[in-house]
């Protein structure tokens, strides 16, 4: 259970579930208090998720891979 009250079930939230998030720090003042910065990673993931790739070796020779298909940007048109 995720929150920050120590009332249950505060938010309706009544099953385990898992809350995740991505802070980005660039001082050491945004790590707690007014000057946090928060991103939703929804965007993110769902765009990782709608670009999936099997991969495959590049070089016989080496142990780099690339994406087998290329990253579908949906802002870029052809």
């Amino acid at each position: 259970m995720t929150g920050y009250s120590t009332k249950e079930n505060v938010n309706n939230i009544n099953v385990p579930h898992l809350h995740f998030g991505m802070q980005l720090i660039f001082d050491e003042c945004q790590k707690d208090g007014n000057n946090q910065i928060w991103i939703d990673v929804y965007q993110i993931i769902e765009f990782l998720r709608k670009n999936k790739s099997e991969v495959q070796k590049e070089n016989s020779d080496s142990k780099d891979y690339i994406r087998k298909y290329d990253i579908l940007d949906p802002v870029i048109q052809d």
